[in-house]
């Protein structure tokens, strides 16, 4: 866009210098060059939040003073400027900035207007604004919706595993900065399949379900659970450290295997724990260590086991190689 906008400003910077209007001439110079460095930096960069205000602030700049300079034959400018307002920054901020830029543009132009010219200026502004805002708006909520869903296990209504990418990367980043006890349960529902074979998948979809509300109901606030795969679930516990994490593993198998998900047929799950205590870990590493876990719970099922140490099994402990 900004590139788009310096192509559309070039002729125009040409044909004020071949006509010796050095003011409108070095202005239009100026913007181009602004639009130019603008758009290579944001071809160049991922973080261009602070290029886009710019962006705004030049084209609000850019109206107004060549309004200013060279009067009413400028005031076609103000519709692309407005529209993009919308288009660039969040819907509050294009509003409130929208809204200074008319009253802006109202003062340079009352006195280059009949009242009747100026009132239909701004009416025909403000009806650009106002379809910029509704349009705006309705693409943000779209927008919120689809990153939710992009987000959200569809079944069980759990995060998934993009969302989990996410956030772990976020907590090892946080690790690195400020070492704060960080852990991982990875948990698998044991037998699944023949939950499914001998129930049904329609069965076999309710106890995903009850699981994830049952250990939701167990987890903090600032807890996260996720559904990575078929039967297999993440939980991200805040900052809490491997024996607490194992704590909370063991008392989420005792209730899972207590509830009664289906009549005569028991339902457990088996848990691996892995804290995070090396800042060189990536977070594949991390996970690859809650895994191995996992693997020696599910030997003998039901279980809870840590990638070296003591397994928890039937509210016992027993020791494992």
């Amino acid at each position: 866009m900004p590139l788009l906008s310096a192509a559309g400003i070039l002729p125009l910077t040409i044909y004020r210098f071949i006509q010796a209007e050095w003011d409108m001439a070095l202005l239009d110079l100026a913007i181009f060059i602004l639009m130019c460095l603008i758009g290579y930096f944001a071809y160049h960069q991922k973080h261009v939040s602070t290029l886009k205000i710019l962006f705004c602030l030049l084209a609000i700049f850019g109206s107004l003073s060549t309004l200013y300079l060279k009067g009413e034959s400028q005031l076609f400018w103000c519709y692309p400027t407005i529209a993009l307002l919308f288009y660039f920054l969040t819907v509050r901020i294009a509003a409130i900035s929208s809204l200074l830029t008319l009253i802006g543009i109202a003062i340079l132009a009352a006195p280059l207007l009949t009242n009747l010219m100026l009132a239909t200026f701004l009416i025909t502004l403000m009806i650009t604004a106002s379809c910029s805002l509704a349009f705006s708006y309705e693409t943000s909520k779209q927008n919120e919706q689809l990153e939710t869903l992009s987000k959200t296990d569809p079944l069980t209504k759990t995060l998934n595993r993009r969302a989990f990418t996410e956030i772990a990367e976020l907590q090892i980043s946080k690790y690195k900065r400020n070492p704060v006890a960080t852990s991982m349960i990875l948990l698998d529902i044991d037998h699944f399949k023949s939950i499914n074979d001998k129930f049904g998948h329609n069965q076999g979809d309710e106890v995903l379900i009850t699981v994830c509300h049952l250990i939701q109901q167990e987890l903090r606030v600032n807890d996260y659970l996720f559904r990575i795969g078929g039967e297999e679930f993440i939980i991200l516990p805040y900052a809490i450290n491997q024996e607490q994490a194992i704590q909370l593993a063991i008392k989420l198998k005792e209730l899972i295997e207590k509830y009664p998900f289906i009549e005569n047929h028991q339902v457990t799950i088996s848990c691996g724990v892995a804290e995070y205590t090396n800042k060189e870990e990536t977070l594949t590493d991390w996970y690859a260590v809650a895994d191995s876990a996992l693997y020696r719970a599910k030997a003998t099922r039901n279980t809870v086991c840590p990638v070296k140490g003591t397994c928890y099994s039937d509210s016992q402990s027993c020791a494992t190689k």
